[in-house]
């Protein structure tokens, strides 16, 4: 089994991360899943952001929950990171999942769901009526969260939903979950987890961001199922070395 390559945000080393032109990037190449992070608006719509807050990644300041989306697309999300992506706009949710119908989509798609620090009321529900609006049936819809409260939620409206946790450090509660079959697939931090891989199942893990060439050489050695990177074309060419293909 080929380990996945994980797209993180898109290719954030090319574009900036989670808009339009780091999807685009990243779909140029053989990734196997395409990440990204969603939060909710003021308003009710469902944005690919990974903040909590509009600071970092855009000309804006404050949180996306008390935002509309239409002031939200009044702001530039591109020109910090070059000149070149000047006035990039944040994206819906909708609106990627109309350009993956568009080229034919076939791999998985991988949606952090950001409540970690926000409860934003509603989020699961209104995420699984969104993807239920669009045919999905060509590829694979993966639900992550370190909130666990919303991968169970998830798993109460969409009895199919494959559910994976995020973690820093692993809880009894992601373990039992996860022998349970409740959680397919755990996402921990490569940095708890690249000296105790043999703790876990191989299938099951994908750890996170894994950027550096040594590590991502080890998660390819060990046959992980995946890894969550920005260094898409790195990882590529290593795994064609070592696992060929």
């Amino acid at each position: 089994m080929l380990t996945e390559i994980v797209a993180h945000r898109g290719y954030p080393k090319k574009a900036p991360e989670n808009t339009l032109a780091s999807f685009k990037k990243a779909l140029a190449f053989s990734i196997d899943i395409l990440e990204i992070d969603v939060h909710l608006t003021k308003d009710q719509q469902l944005v690919i952001i990974h903040d909590e807050a509009v600071d970092r990644t855009s000309n804006g300041h404050g949180f996306v929950k008390d935002k509309t989306l239409e002031e939200l697309l009044k702001l530039d999300f591109g020109s910090w990171f070059s000149p070149k992506y000047n006035d990039e706009k944040i994206m819906c949710l909708s609106e990627l999942l109309v350009l993956l119908k568009k080229i034919n989509f076939s791999k998985k798609l991988l949606i952090e769901v950001k409540t970690d620090h926000f409860a934003y009321p509603g989020i699961e529900a209104l995420l699984v009526k969104t993807i239920a609006q669009f045919d999905t049936h060509k590829y694979q819809i993966i639900y992550q969260s370190f909130n666990i409260a919303t991968l169970l939620k998830i798993a109460k409206l969409d009895k199919s939903a494959n559910l994976a946790a995020l973690f820093f450090y692993p809880t009894w509660q992601i373990l039992c979950l996860s022998k349970k079959h409740l959680i397919t697939a755990i996402h921990p931090d490569n940095r708890w987890l690249i000296n105790r891989i043999f703790w876990l199942k191989p299938s099951m893990i994908r750890p996170w961001k894994v950027n550096d060439p040594q590590k991502i050489r080890k998660i390819l050695k060990c046959q992980l199922a995946g890894v969550i990177t920005d260094e898409i074309e790195l990882a590529l060419d290593l795994r064609k070395e070592i696992q060929g293909g």
